[in-house]
């Protein structure tokens, strides 16, 4: 099935309101997709958080298995946190196989890269506890948003522009490495909790049965607010056709690679993972007056940044005309 792509305006009379009133159009226009069904939403009793949890349908996406990608809405605020997890469990609101919060502690792996510490969706938001799920977050602010959504059959993107910008990117990536992933999965934003901006990875087949950091679980390429050390290819000047390029504006693809720990981790647990899916990039200028949702032509489709001054973009799957 296609990319749908979907924008607009919420206004609302606070942001906690805002809050509410876009996850529920994530949760609408998600599992509008054939790809997608909404697997739990949910409020524990005394919670402060109402969860929803999204299923990819591996009949759809064409990864061996299905994939869930949890967001949980703080009720004060309407603040919203994310991850990627590869199984989950229905009524005990179990979730297993994600990247840990803390990268720094030693985990043992499973035969395929994983590791098996459980988590639990419960009364309280996701914090910055070791065994957590990193996770990604969006704060409303104020009385408005605009928004755009891309979803695929892998994978899906949502954007904020107003009081608080930002980003989440959930899905599957390609993997460029020659030992096989074989369930390639990943998230990835534009705002974490405190200073620990890695995305996260759900299996890593170079750390498979042996003890290492956590660190094996995250990577860097399309989230923080530079990845030009993560490009693959060439890129141009945006305000500018290449005439030797059919006049299109040339950019490169996002690759991913996963950092050290310390010194020498990459003998123990790699460093190229992949590139980023439905994701471009560019180093050189922004054109002047672009305003959010104004889309840039590239190999006929149009493809929108997640604000007007960054320099990602995404495929909205809607042609040029």
């Amino acid at each position: 099935m296609a990319i749908i792509f979907t924008t607009g305006t919420i206004d609302a009379p606070d942001a906690g309101s805002v809050g509410i009133e876009m996850i529920e159009k994530i949760r609408d226009d998600v599992v509008a997709h054939a790809a997608w069904e909404l697997a739990e939403e949910f409020t524990a009793p005394g919670g402060v958080v109402r969860w929803y949890v999204f299923k990819c349908l591996a009949v759809e996406s064409g990864l061996p298995y299905d994939f869930f990608v949890i967001i949980g809405r703080t009720l004060s605020n309407g603040e919203l946190h994310a991850f990627v997890c590869e199984t989950y469990t229905t009524g005990s609101h179990v979730a297993q196989y994600y990247s840990p919060y803390s990268g720094s502690m030693d985990l043992a792996y499973d035969a395929v890269g994983r590791h098996a510490t459980e988590f639990t969706l419960s009364t309280a938001q996701l914090t910055s506890g070791s065994s957590t799920p990193q996770n990604v977050l969006w704060t409303p602010a104020g009385t408005s948003t605009k928004w755009w959504l891309t979803v695929a059959e892998d994978g899906f993107t949502v954007a904020f522009n107003g009081s608080s910008n930002g980003f989440m990117h959930f899905g599957a990536y390609t993997p460029l490495t020659q030992m096989p992933i074989l369930f390639p999965i990943q998230f990835a934003g534009s705002n974490f909790l405190s200073s620990n901006s890695y995305g996260g990875i759900t299996r890593n087949p170079a750390a498979a049965n042996i003890t290492t950091r956590a660190a094996a679980l995250r990577f860097l390429g399309g989230e923080g607010s530079s990845i030009s050390g993560q490009s693959l290819g060439f890129v141009g000047d945006l305000r500018y056709n290449d005439k030797l390029q059919n006049n299109q504006r040339p950019v490169s693809e996002v690759g991913m690679v996963i950092p050290e720990y310390q010194q020498g981790d990459r003998a123990i647990y790699g460093y190229v993972l992949g590139k980023q899916k439905r994701m471009r990039w560019t180093v050189f200028e922004i054109p002047a007056g672009l305003a959010f949702g104004d889309a840039y032509v590239l190999n006929g489709n149009l493809w929108v940044p997640y604000a007007p001054t960054d320099k990602r973009m995404w495929d909205t799957g809607v042609a040029a005309s």
